[in-house]
């Protein structure tokens, strides 16, 4: 496939960064970041590659904040395709906001550089969450294309883009496999059931996730949702995991076990110090290193107020289900898919107010601790 020209003078001054991967992953993969035409990319390249590839497609991000291909290669499911030789690869698209159809044109020629930068891979992969579940979708309705397959994780397939809702064909000529809360299963269900005159090797699957939310996932299900599409992929649709007894899908819900406690309990029992483990560059949202059972071993328990204290400063924080929980602009932590918490404040950036960078400490304690 050939680069767009419009793409080629920034890739010509394409930053080209290579950065060395957390010490874990060191040996393994590096980070490459650029730029084509306005849209900004990250890749994870191993040492030694397969020749398949995983492309990621973003949700909506809101217009003015910063365009990031934001990708962590410590999360278990990109690690994992890592170690096994997938060069991974997601990118911005050229603007935030209601974008689709440039933004396809955008995965297009992500796909088009790393063919050209590394040769034509055997086998690419689509993944996208929310809006990016119906670029993916959308891709996987085109005819002559380089896509193997793809995965739409909790997909808005009903987007407005300029007063039009964007129209689907449910004719996909590829594998599409939809990962769904059990809350959002309408619109991939009615998806499935509307696919007339699809081969029966290419009739679309749905895996539940059976929890509430959007693209509340976590990463051993965003696995399990990878291996299911190649195994789809390698020995055919049968392949894919089946529903129990009168069960209309397959469960792909992978509860997290709890684990070893990460964090610093207090000689009082009424705190403790967690670390700042990811932080995302376009909402401000924080990633921290703390379990529910840290949280109930201080006596902080859901649904109340408790301190946040960090770089010197106090912040009164809920702990609650989701960013709602809380008016907009107050601080929150809620327990995430994965087993961990997100530190959020709600329609605002958490991160900015207080500088948070990964690596922090953040000082948890309970609200009548004393301090002020």
């Amino acid at each position: 496939m050939q680069l767009a020209s419009a793409a080629m003078p920034s890739l010509l001054r394409r930053l080209c960064l290579l950065l060395l991967l957390p010490a874990a992953l060191a040996a393994a993969a590096e980070l490459e970041q650029g730029e084509i035409a306005g849209a900004k990319f990250t890749l994870a390249r191993p040492a030694h590659w397969n020749h398949r590839v995983l492309l990621i497609a973003h949700g909506y991000r809101p217009e003015g904040r910063p365009l990031v291909a934001d990708l962590f290669p410590e999360q278990l499911a990109i690690r994992t395709l890592l170690d096994e030789g997938w060069i991974v690869a997601k990118t911005s698209f050229r603007r935030n906001g209601i974008i689709v159809r440039d933004a396809l044109a955008d995965l297009d020629a992500l796909n088009g550089y790393l063919a050209a930068r590394f040769g034509t891979p055997e086998r690419v992969i689509l993944e996208g969450e929310s809006m990016g579940g119906l670029m993916v979708a959308l891709l996987a309705e085109r005819g002559s294309q380089p896509y193997a397959g793809a995965i739409a994780i909790g997909a808005a397939l009903e987007i407005e883009e300029n007063g039009a809702i964007i129209p689907l064909t449910h004719q996909p000529k590829i594998p599409l496999l939809f990962l769904t809360n059990q809350n959002e299963l309408a619109g991939p269900e009615n998806y499935t059931k509307t696919t007339v005159g699809v081969p029966p090797e290419l009739q679309p699957a749905l895996l539940r996730v059976s929890r509430d939310g959007h693209v509340n996932v976590n990463q051993r299900e965003r696995l399990a949702a990878l291996r299911a599409l190649n195994a789809w992929l390698d020995a055919g649709r049968a392949a894919l995991p089946r529903p129990a007894p009168d069960a209309p899908f397959a469960d792909a819900t992978v509860a997290p076990a709890p684990l070893p406690s990460q964090v610093a309990p207090h000689a009082d029992a009424r705190g403790f110090d967690a670390r700042i483990t990811e932080v995302s560059a376009v909402y401000g949202n924080v990633f921290l290193n703390a379990q529910p059972a840290d949280f109930a071993a201080a006596g902080i328990n859901p649904m109340t107020w408790f301190q946040l204290t960090t770089h010197g400063k106090t912040y009164r924080t809920f702990y609650g289900r989701d960013f709602g929980s809380v008016p907009r602009g107050e601080w929150v932590v809620f327990p995430n898919a994965d087993g961990y918490f997100w530190l959020s404040r709600n329609y605002a950036d958490a991160a900015g107010t207080a500088g948070l960078s990964v690596g922090d400490t953040v000082i948890i304690e309970r609200a009548d601790s004393g301090k002020p």
